[in-house]
């Protein structure tokens, strides 16, 4: 049972509910930020390597190195410890009424949208979706407010339902729940 049936109002029911795919998920966002860190910390130990040995650096120098490895490997780890966090509460529902999404590192922002609010949805499938078979459902309610994706102002969010399993099955179970909402 999806942990957000708590949330279901009484005449509601899940139609389906699923947690993205986790490499997808975490490589998605932040894998160029990460590639830089690795590329960082390459070049800090080449360079390090590079020394002649016989000579003794002196304490700051040492020093300095290692708050650049140390800086390497947090813009390598931490954007993907994030993402792993943020996995584990990462949990997506279509009902009979509306979607839900939830997510969250520490804390849980859960989203709900009425299902005729909704006026648009699409799939987008990156390079990563293609290689694992996975993609992001993004619905668009009216009044262009984004179910979490990009907003007209460039500040970058996440899709609604991002690194779904089988997104064309799911965009169509979640446009079917529309027509049978409005009546159509």
């Amino acid at each position: 049972m999806s942990q957000l049936g708590k949330y279901l109002r009484q005449d509601e029911k899940i139609l389906w509910s699923g947690k993205p795919e986790i490499i997808p998920f975490i490589f998605s966002r932040y894998a160029g930020l990460s590639l830089f860190g690795f590329i960082w910390l390459i070049f800090i130990l080449l360079m390090i390597t590079s020394m002649p040995i016989a000579s003794a650096q002196p304490f700051p120098f040492m020093f300095y190195i290692a708050f650049f490895i140390l800086f390497g490997l947090c813009i390598a780890l931490a954007p993907l410890l994030v993402e792993i966090l943020r996995y584990r509460n990462t949990e997506y529902a279509i009902t009979n009424q509306r979607i839900i999404a939830q997510t969250g590192v520490i804390g849980l922002d859960t989203r709900f949208v009425e299902l005729d609010k909704i006026q648009e949805v699409y799939v987008t499938v990156g390079l990563l979706d293609k290689i694992y078979g996975t993609g992001s459902i993004i619905a668009v309610t009216a009044g262009y407010v984004p179910v979490e994706t990009p907003s007209r102002y460039g500040m970058l969010v996440r899709p609604a339902f991002r690194a779904v399993k089988n997104p064309y099955e799911v965009q169509r179970l979640l446009q079917e729940a529309m027509k049978e909402r409005s009546g159509a």
